[in-house]
């Protein structure tokens, strides 16, 4: 996986990250851009991102 913006959603206190399609995940791509520069707080991980809908 490459570095980009993720949508995550919060459910009773958990985040669980938001599967989206290419088309979907280009978009929210560019719209990151828009207001860039975001502020990326680098020391402050949430955990290993797994793609759970990768075939093989």
């Amino acid at each position: 996986m490459k570095d980009g913006v993720v949508l995550m959603y919060m459910k009773d206190g958990v985040l669980y990250p938001v599967a989206l399609t290419n088309e979907q995940n280009d978009m929210l791509q560019f719209t990151a851009e828009l207001f860039s520069p975001l502020k990326v707080v680098m020391d402050k991980p949430q955990g290993k991102a797994i793609n759970f809908i990768k075939k093989g």
